[in-house]
């Protein structure tokens, strides 16, 4: 998707605006904690104004999955969030890393990948009901993936590493 213009549109925390374009290739699957996705959620769905869809976009509060320098997710709600105290100290807006980020090359021909993920839409799943139903019964992890032009995300509970304490 070829992006018209960034009027609107939330910067990453590094402040660069996000080219918005298809992924294309192999599945990637990228995991986020829960309780921190839940926050950015939580944030769109009351902020008093969000960022312009660009494209097909969806209009209404929606999750951002940023691909360029890492992985992350970020709310379309406007004013963003400031940055959470375990982000690092260039950061300018709060973002979810990916557990997994496991992605070296940020998109098609170099560019970034901005793809918003619709937290209500109407006749579908509503992915805010979702995590906080998620959230209440021990799940722990959003999982997005992507194939193509397909984007697919669930909540899954991920079990802690072996001889790490279970929190929770």
């Amino acid at each position: 998707m070829e992006e018209a213009s960034h009027a609107g549109r939330p910067t990453t925390p590094s402040g660069r605006d996000g080219d918005e374009e298809e992924p294309t290739g192999a599945t990637s699957v990228f995991r986020f904690d829960l309780a921190d996705t839940l926050t950015l959620a939580e944030h769109a769905i009351t902020a008093p104004q969000r960022a312009e869809p660009v494209d097909d976009e969806p209009i209404g509060p929606a999750l951002l999955l940023v691909i360029d320098d890492g992985v992350y997710l970020m709310s379309n709600g406007l004013p963003q969030l400031p940055p959470g105290p375990d982000q690092p100290p260039y950061t300018t807006v709060r973002v979810v890393y990916a557990d997994n980020p496991g992605h070296d090359d940020p998109g098609p021909d170099g560019d970034d990948l901005v793809i918003a993920l619709p937290l209500c839409q109407p006749g579908q799943g509503q992915l805010i009901d979702e995590l906080r139903a998620a959230a209440s019964i021990d799940l722990n992890t959003l999982a997005v993936a992507i194939c193509g032009d397909e984007v697919a995300a669930r909540v899954i509970r991920v079990p802690p590493a072996p001889g790490t304490p279970h929190v929770g």
